[in-house]
């Protein structure tokens, strides 16, 4: 019997980029820093969270975007002050302080055993941006290995994924491939070995619906995600034609 070989072409699997390029570009926004009231603004106002890819693959995300509309049901960051301020405080209580911090953003926290910055693992991430010619805007002050910055990584790199796929030059299938493969190894390596804790410890410490459910997002469309990239990196891609 013959094997018969699954492919895609590269035009599909833009359909998909730009679906992580959405996902990706949300996260990286309210997991990097306190939310501002610019990207609340098109975030509510282009009703980002209902567009949310995989809720209708997983039970999980459709949970955590129901959450975050709950909160948005009931609150008005954009035009109640306090409420705007709530938000910007929930974020900055759990991942900055001033007092002790409940939910340490950065992977060295979770992956060793000293807990310490800037060893070994935050070293390891910054070789990955610096392969990519990436560093961080506060160089030497925030780790690397900031949940929002490796996001904002894997963003970047799904980026360069798209430019090669619009692009269509002749080894458009290997650059693709390539770009894949880092970021699944990224993920395995790196976000995957952290976010389910942090994401528990979000839950655990969040004081409103729109964190917990922003938190259930990341932890299940990461999964997803890795899921996803391991599956179409076993299907040849083919050139369009």
């Amino acid at each position: 019997m013959k094997t018969v070989t699954q492919s895609v072409k590269v035009n599909e699997v833009l359909n998909l980029l730009y679906a992580r390029e959405f996902a990706y570009d949300i996260l990286r926004r309210f997991f990097v820093e306190e939310p501002t009231r610019d990207y609340l603004n098109e975030f509510i106002h282009r009703n980002m969270v209902d567009l949310f890819p995989f809720q209708e693959d997983s039970e999980e995300i459709h949970s955590g975007v129901q959450l975050v509309k709950k909160y948005l049901a009931t609150h008005d960051p954009l035009h109640i002050d306090s409420h705007f301020e709530e938000l910007h405080w929930d974020y900055t209580r759990m991942f900055i302080g001033p007092f002790e911090i409940p939910v340490h953003p950065w992977e060295s926290v979770y992956v060793r055993k000293d807990k310490l910055l800037f060893q070994k693992t935050t070293m390891a991430v910054r070789k990955c941006y610096e392969q990519y010619g990436l560093q961080t805007a506060d160089f030497n002050i925030e780790p690397d290995d900031h949940v929002g910055l490796e996001l904002d990584f894997i963003f970047r790199l799904n980026e360069l994924c798209i430019r090669a796929g619009e692009a269509n030059k002749p080894d458009v299938v290997r650059e693709i491939t390539r770009l894949l493969n880092e970021q699944q190894n990224f993920l395995a390596e790196h976000l995957l070995a952290f976010i389910p804790q942090l994401c528990d410890k979000v839950m655990t410490h969040a004081e409103t619906d729109f964190f917990k459910g922003l938190a259930v997002i990341l932890e299940h469309f990461l999964q997803i995600d890795s899921t996803v990239l391991q599956e179409l990196l076993k299907i040849e891609i083919i050139e369009d034609k």
